[in-house]
């Protein structure tokens, strides 16, 4: 697995001329500790809570004039999208970081990476999920058999669990109604190798 299937493409950056309290105020209304400082587009550094209160409060700094550039840090530890998820990791191990700036070749930042995106991603399954809704019926003898209503694939969900979930919202959806008054039971299969398509019905 890479960098690219984990990340978060949408990095909230500021410029190293903008006032710190610019800065501290991104960090706030974003709840996050960590900017990218971005020069003409290009990576020039990074700046994070502790740098504010380190090397601006602690040192004295007048906020109202201070700037990024101030007390941002220069040397960046940054990776690429098509690093690996165990390189990466090592990466933040070695330098004692949490989150790094995601690069391309121009060094523009594409994203950001932390050790939560990392060990928090499940992979998909790869096999799809059948989710048949049964309903009850009775036949001219009297005996009971199971009809299938509808049967739903459902994709990419990491657990059976998530998958019924999904399949019952489209269900009820499509029904109008609760899927227990639509049908009476559920029944769960793994399905065929391959992508399949959410909420659509065999043929």
């Amino acid at each position: 697995m890479n960098i690219q299937e984990v990340m978060n493409q949408e990095a909230v950056s500021i410029e190293p001329r903008a006032l710190l309290v610019e800065a501290a105020r991104k960090m706030v209304d974003n709840d996050i500790g960590f900017l990218p400082v971005i020069d003409n587009g290009i990576l020039a550094g990074v700046v994070t809570d502790r740098d504010i209160v380190a090397r601006g409060v602690a040192a004295a700094c007048n906020l109202a004039q201070a700037v990024v550039a101030d007390v941002m840090s220069r040397e960046v530890v940054c990776c690429f999208a098509n690093q690996s998820t165990d390189e990466v990791k090592g990466l933040m191990a070695e330098h004692g970081v949490s989150r790094l700036p995601v690069i391309d070749d121009s060094r523009a930042v594409i994203g950001i990476v932390s050790t939560s995106n990392i060990d928090g991603h499940v992979a998909p399954r790869k096999k799809s999920v059948l989710v048949t809704f049964q309903k009850e019926k009775t036949d001219a003898y009297g005996r009971a058999h199971k009809v299938p209503v509808k049967t739903v694939y459902i994709t990419g969900k990491p657990t059976k669990e998530e998958a019924v979930e999904a399949a019952v919202h489209h269900f009820e959806s499509e029904q109008k109604t609760s899927w227990d008054k639509a049908a009476n039971s559920i029944d769960v299969v793994d399905g065929p190798e391959g992508p399949g398509e959410k909420g659509n019905k065999p043929s």
